[in-house]
């Protein structure tokens, strides 16, 4: 009796265990790596992709982030100040995203990086949806709890601001930062999660009794 009582215990326990550990360790990549140039526009600000051609994404556990450079060609924030960055990406993959992470890894040159300011809003298919970041102040931003998933064939508009320090932009041409980024699968809701964890309590009892 005991041994059953254990049972009906530990398989949802051990079951929840894996899934949350299945979704801990699937992370961070693309699926082609992608590598783009962008340049500081008057505003300043920095246009990635937009609602007709979004840049497409494909989270790939096994792959490369999403490396883009950013150059202030025409100097418009030459003193320092706030650089609006506005991406509009399409989830192209197979999977749900429930998160995205942002990493400022340059400039070159011993440059002053840039840190993260701010992030304004996030949209998937032209409404918005909540999220929750954190790391604002540093260079690694995490965007996640969206209020829904980015699902395959989505798109989704990211716009978050960097705050440029003087000195950063000296000369034509000069690259300002350069960023990685990649989605994380979402995972699922506490909520669901303890809906699993019945069911299996459910069909296991059934199990048993037949």
């Amino acid at each position: 009796m005991n041994s059953v009582i254990s049972r009906l215990i530990l398989t949802p326990v051990l079951a929840l265990a894996l899934l949350t550990i299945g979704n801990t360790v699937v992370a961070q990549g693309t699926a082609t790596g992608p590598f783009t140039a962008h340049v500081v526009q008057p505003g300043p600000s920095v246009i990635i992709g937009d609602a007709i051609n979004p840049i497409p994404i494909d989270l790939d556990p096994t792959g490369p982030p999403w490396f883009k450079s950013i150059t202030d060609d025409n100097l418009e924030i030459a003193g320092g100040g706030i650089l609006d960055i506005i991406e509009t990406i399409q989830n192209v993959g197979t999977e749900a995203w429930g998160d995205w992470h942002e990493e400022i890894v340059g400039p070159p040159a011993g440059l002053p990086p840039a840190e993260w300011f701010g992030v304004v809003s996030l949209e998937i298919n032209g409404n918005p949806i909540t999220f929750n970041p954190t790391g604002l102040g540093t260079q690694e931003l995490w965007l996640d709890t969206f209020s829904q998933p980015v699902l395959p064939g989505d798109v989704f508009t990211i716009h978050k601001q960097a705050e440029v320090f003087p000195n950063s932009a000296g000369a034509t041409g000069v690259e300002l930062m350069r960023l990685l980024e990649f989605p994380t699968p979402a995972i699922p809701e506490p909520g669901s999660l303890a809906l699993v964890a019945v069911g299996s309590l459910v069909l296991f009892g059934m199990r048993r009794h037949r």
